[in-house]
């Protein structure tokens, strides 16, 4: 089951690497070699590693604390599919949404919350390295899986995923999860089809392309979230923009693409996989 899932996504993000391959969308310093390898390392890990143990942690905590649980919503799919899908979709959306703004947030004053924070922040900050530092870096669909090793493990979203597979949720799950890594991936894409809609000479086009805009994400978004500026703290839902607009108040529609992406990165993070992946800075900590 899990494998579909993981399939689905990857053979999208193959397919989307080489449409930005023959599109010259990696060239003259868009994709650096540290981008590649971090797209590597952090594929096996997610796949050999992260995903294989949150799916065993949740089965042993399940067997340990509740075994008469394990399956017991399967009749709930059964008879409100449609109904349990989209709710699926919005939770498991407001979790990951809710997480990746925490981890943009101010810093809170409680200590404890802070130490939490700084986990969220290092947690996510490769996702957000595009190219070197002299600014010639774009996004890239395989940018859609790099992160910090530790982050996987603390997102909340990855835990209520497989919660509901241990809960008999398979179906939903299935395609719950299938359509959302499919519009996580094509929104990391190095392309920008909804700037045609926003920038239509037809008055109508641009209104209902902006409307929906609150409502779904959509890549130059997405991408302006992944950009050197004030932007990068906003547009924090890979789908239902309806929380950055509603809840978190960080919707930004743009009718260009970003001028510059990426965050600066220290020496060792701009020549460094391993830095990137595995370091974890302990005075943050303390």
């Amino acid at each position: 089951m899990d494998n579909i899932v993981s399939l689905s996504v990857i053979l999208f993000i193959i397919l989307a690497s080489i449409w930005e391959w023959q599109a010259g969308r990696n060239s003259n310093g868009k994709k650096s070699r540290e981008d590649w390898g971090m797209a590597v390392i952090a594929a096996f890990g997610l796949g050999a590693v992260q995903r294989p143990a949150l799916i065993f942690s949740i089965a042993w905590l399940g067997t340990q604390l509740a075994p008469h649980y394990q399956g017991s919503l399967g009749w709930l799919q059964e008879a409100y599919f449609w109904p349990v899908l989209i709710a699926y979709i919005f939770i498991e959306e407001l979790l990951h949404s809710g997480a990746h703004f925490f981890s943009h947030a101010r810093r809170p004053r409680w200590k404890p919350l802070l130490v939490v924070q700084q986990l969220f922040k290092m947690g996510h900050r490769p996702h957000h390295f595009s190219g070197g530092n002299d600014g010639r870096g774009e996004l890239s669909v395989t940018q859609t899986f790099v992160e910090h090793w530790l982050f996987w493990f603390i997102m909340p979203n990855f835990w209520f995923q497989f919660l509901c597979l241990y809960l008999g949720l398979t179906e939903v799950f299935l395609i719950g999860t299938v359509f959302k890594g499919l519009w996580a991936a094509h929104n990391h894409v190095n392309w920008n089809y909804d700037l045609y809609f926003l920038n239509h000479p037809w008055p109508w086009v641009r209104k209902t392309m902006r409307g929906l805009c609150h409502i779904i994400t959509f890549p130059t978004q997405h991408h302006h979230h992944h950009a050197r500026g004030k932007n990068s703290a906003k547009n924090m839902c890979n789908l239902l923009a309806l929380y950055d607009w509603l809840l978190f108040g960080t919707l930004e529609i743009e009718t260009e693409k970003p001028s510059q992406y990426g965050w600066k990165q220290s020496p060792k993070e701009e020549h460094s996989i391993w830095y990137r992946y595995f370091a974890i800075d302990l005075k943050k900590l303390g």
